[in-house]
C-alpha cells in the first residue's frame, strides 16, 4: 500500500501542482521527482534550464575537493588565494557559507534591468571590484547574509589554486556526478544548447509594472561562479543525490558542507548547501537558483529521494503573487521528497 501511495503522489499530485502553477500565469514548469520527469505549459520534459545559484553547490564542491587534497585551508584567510579581499579575517569557510560580510556585487552593478546586462560580457574581476567597492555588510563571521560576491571569490580561488579556468573544475565535478546534460557555458555563449523552453522576465525586476520580455538568450557572465550554469531537473536531482551518497566528497568535507548556520525557522545554510525542513520530518539538502527568466529548486534527502523543479519565469513576472508561486514550487519539492 505504501508503494501505491507513492505512485499516486508522483503520478497525480505533482502534475496537478504543476498544472495549477501554469493556470495561475507562469508560462511553464518542469520537474523531476525520484526518477520521474514531469512538465506543464511551455516547458519540455526535462529540458535544459539556467539553474542560477544552484551553481554555488557545484562551486562549493570543487572548492572542498581542493580542501580534501590539502591545497586549500578551509578556516584559513581567503586572501591567501584571492588577495583583492584585504581583510585577512575573512576565511574560505565564511565565503562558502555567506558569513563573510562581503557586500553583494549585484547591488552595485544594477543587474535588475536585463537590457543592461544580457549582451554584456563581464570579467570576474569586474564583479569582484563592484562588490568590494561597497562597505562591508558586517564583521566577518558575525552573521549570515547571502551575497553573490562570495562565490565570485570562490571561483577566483579555484582558478588561483588549480591554475585553470573555473569552468574546467566544474566540468570535472559534472563528470564525476555522471551528468549528461549539464554544462558551464563557454565565454560569450548566450544561447542554451539542446532542447529548452523560452523563458520570460520583467525588463526591470524592481518594477512589477515593467514590460515582460523574452529572456532565453542571455550572457551569464554577469553571474559567473555565483550562477552561470545550465542543467536539467533530472541532472540537478542526480547531482544532489550523488553528493549526499558520498560520490563527490570525502566524508569529512561532506560533513563540513552540512554544518549550517540558521537562515530562518525552516532552513539553514552550510557550504553552498541549504537545509530545508520537510513536512514529513527530517530535512532536504540542496539549493535554489534564480536568474533572468528562470527559478529553480533542487534537493535530495539522506534516504535517497531527490527532486528538482524549474519555472520558465521568475515568480511575479506575470503579475501574480510571487510569494504564492514560490511556495507552490516549495510544495512540489515537499511532495516529491515526502511522497505524500
Amino acid at each position: 500500500m505504501m508503494f501505491v501511495a507513492a505512485l499516486t503522489a508522483l503520478s497525480l499530485a505533482i502534475p496537478q501542482q504543476l498544472d495549477q502553477i501554469v493556470q495561475e500565469g507562469t508560462p511553464g514548469v518542469e520537474a523531476h521527482a525520484n526518477g520521474r520527469n514531469f512538465a506543464a505549459g511551455n516547458a519540455p520534459v526535462n529540458g535544459r534550464v539556467r539553474i542560477g545559484s544552484i551553481t554555488k553547490s557545484f562551486v562549493a564542491v570543487a572548492t572542498l575537493q581542493l580542501v580534501a587534497d590539502g591545497k586549500v585551508e578551509l578556516d584559513g584567510p581567503v586572501n591567501k588565494y584571492v588577495p583583492q579581499v584585504k581583510d585577512s579575517r575573512v576565511t574560505v569557510r565564511q565565503v562558502l557559507q555567506h558569513t563573510s560580510g562581503l557586500p553583494d556585487y549585484t547591488r552595485a552593478l544594477g543587474v535588475a534591468k536585463i537590457g543592461d546586462v544580457r549582451n554584456v560580457h563581464f570579467e570576474p574581476h569586474e564583479l569582484l571590484d563592484a562588490g568590494l567597492k561597497q562597505q562591508p555588510s558586517f564583521q566577518p563571521g558575525e552573521k549570515y547574509e547571502y551575497s553573490n560576491t562570495n562565490y565570485v571569490v570562490a571561483g577566483l580561488l579555484i582558478q588561483k589554486v588549480s591554475g585553470r579556468p573555473v569552468g574546467e573544475a566544474i566540468q570535472a565535478v559534472i563528470s564525476e556526478a555522471g551528468l549528461d546534460h549539464t554544462y558551464w557555458p563557454n565565454q560569450g555563449e548566450q544561447r542554451i544548447r539542446g532542447r529548452h523552453a523560452r523563458a520570460y522576465a520583467l525588463s526591470d525586476l524592481q518594477d512589477p509594472k515593467s514590460e515582460v520580455v523574452d529572456a532565453t538568450e542571455f550572457d551569464p557572465s554577469v553571474a559567473w561562479a555565483s550562477g552561470a550554469m545550465v542543467s536539467t531537473p533530472a541532472d540537478v536531482a542526480k547531482f544532489y543525490e550523488t553528493l549526499l551518497k558520498g560520490g563527490l566528497l570525502p566524508a569529512k568535507q561532506l560533513d563540513e558542507m552540512r554544518r549550517t548556520v540558521a537562515v530562518d525557522e525552516k532552513s539553514g545554510y552550510g557550504l553552498g548547501l541549504e537545509s530545508t525542513k520537510l513536512s514529513c520530518g527530517g530535512v532536504s539538502w540542496g539549493h535554489g537558483g534564480a536568474i533572468h527568466g528562470w527559478a529553480s529548486l533542487g534537493a535530495a534527502t539522506d534516504n535517497g529521494r531527490s527532486a528538482a523543479v524549474t519555472l520558465t519565469a521568475l515568480p511575479g513576472t506575470f503579475g501574480k503573487d510571487p510569494a504564492r508561486t514560490y511556495q507552490q514550487i516549495v510544495q512540489v519539492m515537499d511532495t516529491a521528497l515526502c511522497k505524500k
